[in-house]
């Protein structure tokens, strides 16, 4: 089998999109053990990953689909569709086979069996901009093209604010054997999208895929002086501050709408959670953009950690240094609670039995804390007043050990669900 991963690169630098990317193929691996997997689509090159996934080292090749000006550029989409079309035309499997095996980036799509999809987890949606959405769509729109089997794995569908994404987005739907969402509103919002009234199989829930993520202690790790601070009676709070919300978006305008200043939120928790004093807290970044100070985490984690720490000396501390997703996930396990503002730093606290709470800017932390019982333990900064906001920490902090029971109860089952996903897909 060879089975191509869309939408889930490993080298952005979002430790959220690298969760998604390694947590898929865990899932497909799970399914089928010898699958030979090909990371496509907003790919940087042509490389090889060798990743130890299942207990065993695997060899993951990628494969750049690109919607360049370049002509020349062998792996452009067009030359891509140009090659299929010209498949589709010629007699007999022996002309297309050899045909195919004229550029070898298109061979790998003509052999592969199964695409997978999972658009980076939210970004099937026209809110980044009709560039990102168009260029997402004519990925999945090559292998539908080339009459591949097409398997949306869990993630967030929409909003489409405009009539032509709903059209292309029901077109994919529609063309796909399954539509996996990662929450419960999905499912209601995407069978009224491609107008399916009964349960028939093609839409499915299963939560995001992140959560059966392997943590890895880093070989070399930085969180201060954390750990000779750190009494038997402490309780150390995670804390990600995201660079996009604390820029103000990438328009630094306040792009999502926020109905409270997020800078000024985050020093308000910070100065709730200090009123404890057995607490210390530790800032996590969960996405690394040195190149795009506007959404990197470290960066503003920084500029927090300066700003406080002379007010609360020995008690506010940094993770310093660049990890990958298994590496951050380890850091944050060494939390007992957890506040975050990128959802899949929420997940890599949650699969492990942390209590979190998600300071959210978008619909998907919802449906995500909805699928493990934990509704009530997203702030929407969208929504919500600082007050309000505070209120929901103060309350989840309050009850984080009957929070923490009840994650021990459920989320073996949670992954196991995640792992086994494929096991009764459609494809009819």
């Amino acid at each position: 089998m060879k089975i191509g991963l869309l939408g889930a690169p490993l080298d952005t630098g979002n430790m959220g999109v690298s969760a998604l990317a390694e947590s898929s193929m865990k899932v497909i691996l799970n399914r089928w053990p010898d699958a030979e997997i090909i990371l496509m689509g907003s790919v940087s090159k042509p490389q090889k990953y060798h990743l130890h996934l299942m207990g065993k080292e695997i060899c993951v090749s990628t494969l750049p689909i690109k919607l360049s000006k370049n002509v020349f550029l062998p792996y452009n989409i067009m030359w891509f569709v140009l090659h299929g079309l010209l498949v589709k035309l010629l007699p007999g499997s022996w002309l297309k086979d050899r045909f195919a095996s004229l550029n070898p980036y298109f061979r790998i799509i003509y052999e592969t069996d199964i695409v997978t999809d999972i658009t980076g987890g939210d970004s099937f949606s026209d809110i980044y901009g009709m560039g990102r959405f168009f260029s997402m769509f004519l990925h999945k729109w090559l292998f539908i093209f080339l009459n591949k089997e097409l398997i949306l794995l869990p993630q967030t569908y929409g909003p489409f604010k405009r009539s032509i994404t709903k059209i292309l987005a029901r077109y994919v739907m529609n063309h796909a054997s399954v539509v996996y969402s990662r929450d419960m509103e999905g499912i209601e919002y995407t069978r009224k999208l491609i107008n399916i009234h009964s349960e028939n199989g093609k839409v499915k829930f299963a939560p995001d895929v992140a959560f059966v993520l392997d943590s890895r202690e880093p070989g070399n790790i930085d969180t201060g002086s954390i750990e000779t601070r750190r009494t038997k009676n402490s309780v150390v709070v995670g804390l990600n501050i995201s660079g996009l919300l604390l820029n103000g978006g990438y328009t630094q305008e306040n792009m999502f709408g926020l109905k409270t200043d997020y800078r000024e939120l985050v020093y308000s928790v910070i100065d709730y959670l200090m009123s404890n004093k057995r607490v210390l807290v530790l800032l996590v970044p969960h996405v690394f953009s040195p190149h795009r100070i506007v959404e990197d985490d470290p960066n503003a984690c920084r500029e927090v950690y300066e700003q406080l720490s002379e007010k609360y000396p020995g008690r506010i501390f940094l993770a310093r240094g660049r990890y990958d997703h298994n590496d951050i996930k380890y850091i944050i396990g060494l939390c007992n609670f957890f506040i975050g503002s990128r959802m899949h730093a929420c997940i890599a606290a949650l699969s492990q039995t942390i209590p979190a709470v998600g300071i959210a800017y978008s619909k998907k932390f919802q449906g995500v804390f909805e699928s493990v019982g934990l509704g009530d333990c997203v702030a929407d900064a969208f929504q919500c007043s600082k007050d309000e906001v505070l209120s929901t920490v103060t309350n989840a902090f309050e009850n984080r050990e009957q929070m923490r029971k009840h994650l021990n109860e459920i989320m073996p089952g949670v992954k196991a669900n995640i792992l086994n996903m494929f096991e009764a897909r459609n494809t009819g």
